[in-house]
């Protein structure tokens, strides 16, 4: 029995690294460990029970191509690459030679499986004792696609691996996808390893879409748009996804992708049988250098497909229940339809183990298709129930958390608004202080105006009074004058001198008294203004101390509300009419919020398209690029080209495929 981890016993072990998309796992397994023991440990570790889309790939040692890792055979009967280097934290360098060939065959190998690394203990490593004889290197990928990956997929770890896979091979352009459609999946990928754009943008952290493998490298060349362009384009479209989660992205990222003409599809250039009898056919094989790649041979979850001008189009297309069976001999591969014994078609492969992955290929993907036109397995419900419970925690827990989220910004909305208003009144405070101070410099010089107007009229009652002793002594003298003649003309200047003085002395009495009554008005004036000002003062307050009095009186009946128990006898059951008509408000909401941006994306994307069209660079467009526009511009797409190759009977489509 095979041993993996630690183990007791004594014996031969190689140290196995796993990797996939998004991790990398070590094992050490034993010699006689079959790759079923293997594939098992993987799928319990990472916790897939949806085990039959995936399969193990190495890098054959013989052929150095990418060979499917077989499960029923031991694994180092297989021709992997045993690496000497068996230290677990450096990896060993891949061969050169193969460098071209990864991205092709594997289709989409992580890029960088460090991410996350789990380690299991084994005996190799206790005491110094054992230690492992080679290090094994083998990808975790998907084998086989479902019909519709958004209702198939089951588990979420399924639905991530599946999401890591299909983006790698578009940004590989291992799976053709045009501009327009690339930046919304770009979008949609940022919003599921991000989450919403304007939360990363409230980060201090910086930002910068530089280091994002966001577009296929196509897109640079042959558009004349720059990064800065594109990336104003897709952050566009990614603001409409605000509020979507990582799962709900993810989906959608597939759901679009899974409309690409090559998604889920596998490749592998075939040639017609050259001449001869069948006897000749079956007893020598083509030289694979003498075969030129006439046709394309595409196999999905759907069937059998054989392309001849672009793998956009179709010619012949055979469904699974068409098929009767499908017979690999070295190069050579025999398909039989189910209609007529007679109705078959015989083709060639460059090397006798394309035939062998066609023919690995062909039984898997034949298997899925019949199971899934049977009854679901107990497992299957099982599973199907397990994750719709979670899903529907998780969605529980999402709305509370959205609710929780609303709630806090509506109350910092609220404070905000307080804030203002705060603001606002210590605004109109600092201004009734600042006046009540200006008033009071007022005040001061309305006093300083009214003693110099008490003293004016002090200076003009002395001025009066000192008039009256003059006219008391002009009485005099005239009285004098009249005894005395000599001293008449005596008194005569005396009392010239006397009246001149009385003149200016009245004169500055009246200028006096002009000035004690402006200054007595103006006195008047501040008093009325300081009145004014002591009402508003008053005023502003009163509505302080009430806002905090029903402030106080909010919080005390909270807290009463939250203290008092809670033990009032149920009512009878009443429909709520206003929770019923708010809940459908709220749906209506979400409806039109919901077609606002789907609107905004279709507008964007038809202006992106215009752009794109306007600027593409024709030399640099390749086949597949022609092809797409060609049948964009007969609106043709996946499914439609599909329907025509598989129009017809079976045996008028062998026909069809006979004279391809």
């Amino acid at each position: 029995m095979p041993v993996f981890g630690s183990s007791k016993k004594k014996s031969d072990g190689y140290c196995c690294k796993i990797f996939t998309m998004d991790a990398e796992l070590q094992f050490t397994i034993e010699a006689t460990a079959k790759g079923q023991d293997l594939y098992s440990l993987v799928c319990q570790t990472i916790g897939l029970r949806e085990h039959w889309y995936f399969g193990l790939k190495f890098l054959d040692k013989v052929s150095n191509e990418w060979t499917w890792l077989q499960l029923n055979r031991p694994i180092l009967s297989q021709p992997l690459h045993i690496s000497t280097q068996t230290n677990p934290s450096k990896r060993p360098d891949s061969p050169t030679t193969s460098d071209i060939s990864k991205a092709h065959l594997l289709r989409s190998p992580p890029t960088s499986p460090s991410v996350s690394t789990l380690s299991l203990p084994s005996s190799f490593s206790n005491h110094g004792q054992q230690h492992p004889k080679g290090m094994l290197e083998l990808y975790f990928v998907v084998k086989f696609y479902p019909e519709d990956i958004t209702h198939e997929l089951i588990q979420d770890i399924t639905r991530r691996l599946f999401y890591l896979q299909v983006k790698q091979d578009i940004l590989n352009m291992d799976i053709y996808c045009p501009p327009d459609t690339a930046a919304y999946l770009a979008s949609l990928a940022l919003q599921a390893k991000f989450s919403d754009y304007d939360q990363i943008i409230s980060l201090s952290e910086p930002f910068n879409l530089e280091n994002e493998a966001l577009l296929p490298l196509s897109c640079f060349q042959k558009i004349e748009l720059t990064k800065n362009d594109w990336f104003d384009r897709i952050i566009a479209l990614w603001r409409t996804h605000a509020l979507m989660t990582r799962d709900e992205a993810e989906m959608a990222y597939l759901k679009h992708a899974q409309d690409l003409d090559m998604f889920g599809l596998s490749f592998f250039e075939i040639s017609k049988m050259q001449g001869g009898n069948k006897s000749n056919t079956l007893s020598h094989q083509p030289d694979s250098a003498s075969i030129a790649a006439e046709l394309w041979l595409g196999i999905d979850s759907l069937g059998i497909r054989f392309y001849k001008k672009n793998k956009l189009r179709p010619e012949v297309f055979f469904s699974w229940y068409d098929v009767k069976s499908i017979i690999a001999h070295d190069k050579k591969v025999t398909l039989n339809l189910t209609s007529d014994k007679n109705a078959t078609f015989t083709f060639c492969t460059a090397k006798s183990s394309v035939s062998k992955e066609i023919l690995d290929l062909t039984i898997g993907n034949h298997q899925l298709y019949m199971r899934r036109r049977r009854e679901e397995s107990i497992e299957i419900q099982q599973m199907r129930y397990f994750e719709e419970q979670q899903k529907k925690e998780k969605l529980r827990i999402l709305g509370r958390e959205r609710q929780l989220r609303l709630d806090a910004e509506k109350e910092r909305d609220e404070m905000e608004r307080k804030f203002v208003e705060y603001q606002q009144q210590m605004k109109d405070i600092h201004e009734t202080l600042v006046g009540y101070d200006e008033r009071m410099k007022y005040q001061e010089a309305a006093e300083l105006l009214a003693r110099k107007a008490h003293i004016s009229s002090e200076e003009a009652r002395l001025h009066a009074e000192k008039a009256l002793e003059v006219e008391t002594q002009l009485e005099r003298c005239k009285y004098e004058i009249n005894r005395n003649e000599e001293e008449k003309r005596l008194y005569t200047r005396q009392i010239n001198d006397c009246e001149q003085i009385i003149s200016t002395l009245v004169n500055d009495s009246v200028k006096n008294r002009k000035e004690a009554e402006e200054l007595k008005l103006e006195v008047a004036k501040w008093r009325v203004a300081e009145a004014a000002a002591r009402e508003k003062l008053m005023s502003i307050t009163q509505l302080n101390q009430s806002l905090a009095a029903t402030n106080a009186t909010a919080q005390a009946q909270r807290n009463l509300a939250q203290s008092s128990p809670r033990t009032v006898s149920p009512s009878p059951y009443r429909p709520n009419h206003r929770n019923q008509e708010e809940n459908q408000t709220d749906e209506r909401a979400y409806l039109n919020e919901k077609q606002i941006k789907q609107n905004q994306v279709a507008l964007q994307l038809q202006d992106l398209k215009h752009v794109i069209q306007a600027r593409k660079i024709e030399d640099r467009l390749t086949p597949l690029d022609k092809a797409y526009e060609e049948n964009l511009a007969v609106g043709d797409n996946k499914y439609s080209t599909m329907q025509r190759a598989s129009s017809g009977p079976a045996s008028k489509r062998m026909a069809m495929l006979q004279d391809l």
